[in-house]
């Protein structure tokens, strides 16, 4: 609150949208207060303000409705008009709703989002109100204190997940006093309320056993000091939306003993890095992660995928609107990670099934096979010596050709784009009876199974819909794959000349 004249009494106002705003929070030269920008404060009267309301009020104003008297029921139907006479008559069933309305012993997830909520209630009121309470939703609310944050927390000893988000802040004096406000708190969101790293790990002795944190769209840069032990049952780390743009920051996280998941969607990465191994090593940070999402950064080399290879548990990634996505127009960006990273489970929101990594793999060494051979690479064991550069940037060809064997040399000489060359020769089998009957086919790679399962009903008078159709490789002779998705060509699952398709019903 400030005085513009003798008479003249404002409240400074700090919007959230800097639109909205006019200045800095200076008048007619003199800073008053201020801003988070250089015009996203105003000044207006105090009767235009609300200052808010507790948290009693809020859930009651949420959850008790205005009629809770009649139970919602129109006051003309309240009674019965017979003989010129009005009777009053009671609604079966009007009372137990509102009582059941009303009955917050039960709540166990309270949603305080955009309710004014500006303080805690006195005394033991909140956990008697709600002592079952195990979710709190306090975002988008004038809170702005910490410490009025953990006078709430105080009575509520069951809850589980606090979201926070969207409130303005003022750092509590001594956080680990608080602690014990919190000490059953398992998840937090603290997005949007323009905090620093800094700021994050001033305030993190307030929540010892917080198991996932979110901390998304801050002020968070660079990350320069670091307490492991703040953080230690830390299993999931959200920083989303904020402006890292040093891999060297991320790596301070690599230490956290029980890190799963890391989300770093929308920040100002470049590259992923891991020096303490070369690219047949398994790095030493984030031993535990499974899943990593770094979806719109800037990252612009596939060397990037390579590194996180490196990851002795990664099972997940998402790297979608990245520079380095655009570098492959003739490649499916997705089947280059796949066969990239040898025990992904799930790229880019999907699963990577068995029989669709297998045609990445194949189609992988294929598609490198040219570069595979100029490096220095051969057919011959003895002779098959590709070049450090070729191994940096593919370091899991050694380990695929292992595994399928090595491109021939038809394999690496331009195809024509005729469709007399894109056939793939197979073999379809199926028991018919005591016997089994087998055709051989050219099919186009573009076929779909469910195309496929057409011309095999036209050739073997099998039912479309009972067809199961699996497949063996001629280099993997011991293993047989399904054809289960009818919309994916032949070419998705790898299939090669020689192949064998059997099928069954």
């Amino acid at each position: 609150m400030v005085k513009l004249g003798p008479s003249s009494t404002w409240l400074g106002v700090d919007w959230d949208n800097k639109e909205r705003g006019k200045h800095d929070g200076t008048h007619n030269g003199k800073q008053y207060f201020e801003t988070s920008s250089l015009s996203s404060g105003s000044f207006v009267r105090p009767k235009k303000a609300v200052s808010g309301i507790s948290f009693i009020m809020a859930l009651q104003e949420r959850y008790i409705p205005e009629d809770a008297v009649t139970g919602g029921i129109e006051e003309s139907e309240m009674f019965v008009v017979g003989d010129g006479q009005q009777t009053a008559v009671e609604m079966v069933g009007a009372k137990s709703i509102v009582q059941r309305q009303s009955n917050f012993g039960n709540l166990k997830n309270a949603a305080l989002r955009d309710m004014k909520v500006n303080r805690g209630d006195e005394g033991a009121t909140i956990s008697k109100c709600v002592p079952n309470l195990k979710e709190l939703d306090l975002s988008k609310n004038l809170v702005n204190s910490l410490d009025e944050v953990a006078r709430i927390a105080a009575q509520l000893q069951n809850l589980h997940v606090l979201k926070i988000s969207e409130n303005r802040f003022s750092l509590p004096t001594n956080p680990t006093s608080l602690m014990s406000s919190f000490l059953n708190l398992q998840e937090l969101f603290l997005n949007y309320v323009t905090f620093t790293w800094k700021e994050v790990e001033f305030c993190a002795p307030m929540w010892p056993n917080v198991r996932k944190l979110h901390i998304c769209f801050n002020n968070i840069t660079t990350v320069n000091e670091f307490d492991v032990t703040l953080f230690q049952h830390v299993d999931l780390l959200n920083l989303e939306g904020n402006k890292i743009s040093d891999w060297n920051d991320v790596l301070h996280f690599g230490h956290l003993p029980r890190l799963e998941a890391l989300i770093l969607n929308k920040n100002a990465l470049t590259n992923v890095k891991f020096d303490d191994v070369d690219y047949k090593g398994k790095t030493s940070y984030f031993p535990l992660l499974k899943s990593i999402s770094l979806n719109a950064n800037s990252l612009s080399s596939w060397q990037s995928v390579n590194e996180l290879e490196k990851l002795k548990s990664l099972e997940e990634t998402r790297t979608q609107r990245n520079p380095f996505c655009e570098q492959e127009k003739m490649f499916d960006t997705r089947q280059i990670i796949i066969a990239k990273i040898g025990n992904l489970k799930r790229c880019n929101n999907a699963v990577a099934s068995v029989n669709e990594r297998r045609g990445a793999e194949l189609d992988y060494i294929k598609t490198f096979g040219k570069d595979w051979r100029a490096s220095g690479g051969h057919q011959d064991p003895e002779k098959n010596k590709p070049s450090v550069e070729f191994e940096t940037n593919h370091p899991r060809y050694r380990q695929l050709t292992e595994l399928y064997g090595v491109p021939e040399d038809y394999e690496l000489t331009t195809k024509s784009t005729t469709l007399k060359s894109s056939l793939i020769q197979v073999n379809i089998t199926c028991q018919q009876g005591n016997t089994t009957k087998t055709i051989q086919k050219k099919l186009p790679g573009t076929m779909n199974i469910q195309k496929l399962k057409s011309l095999i009903h036209k050739l073997m008078k099998v039912d479309i819909a009972s067809q199961v159709l699996t497949y063996t490789s001629t280099k993997l002779k011991d293993q047989e794959f399904e054809l289960n998705n009818d919309m994916r060509p032949l070419s998705f699952f790898g299939i090669e000349n020689g192949d064998t398709i059997q099928v069954k019903w």
